[in-house]
């Protein structure tokens, strides 16, 4: 059984794909907030991280978060789909897409705009840990 760890404050949109998720056979957990995210991984050991952007304190959190999973020796392999309404809220200039993925500034797997439909969601997730699986 695959394991997904969703962190984002959203506790409606958390609580919505962890019913999906689960009723598709994954073990999912997750966390609400930006506190202690590696050492939760560490523990956990998820297959697939599925990450927001933008939670209360910090407009930039999920960027940073993303970027604290790849220089982390422990978490670096771990796959992320970024998924967030950020193009929707206006926060920033411009919009975000697969396009801005980079190892450097944006180190994700996927770049999601929210909402998605389940069906789009589970698809995304395959793609992302057959990668994982195949090493490419």
């Amino acid at each position: 059984m695959k394991k997904i760890y969703i962190i984002d404050d959203d506790r409606n949109i958390v609580e919505a794909m962890s019913i999906v998720l689960k009723a598709h056979g994954y073990d999912v957990a997750c966390q609400y907030n930006e506190e202690n995210v590696i050492e939760n991984l560490v523990v956990r050991k998820p297959d697939l991280v599925i990450l927001d952007v933008i939670f209360p304190q910090n407009a930039n959190a999920g960027f940073d978060i993303a970027r604290q999973i790849k220089n982390n020796q422990a978490t670096a392999s771990i796959p992320i789909i970024m998924l967030s309404a950020i193009n929707e809220k206006g926060v920033y200039a411009g919009t975000f897409s697969n396009n801005d993925r980079d190892d450097t500034w944006l180190p994700i797997d996927q770049f999601v705009e929210k909402p998605i439909r389940n069906d789009q969601l589970l698809q995304k997730i395959r793609t992302v840990l057959e990668k994982k699986n195949t090493g490419q």
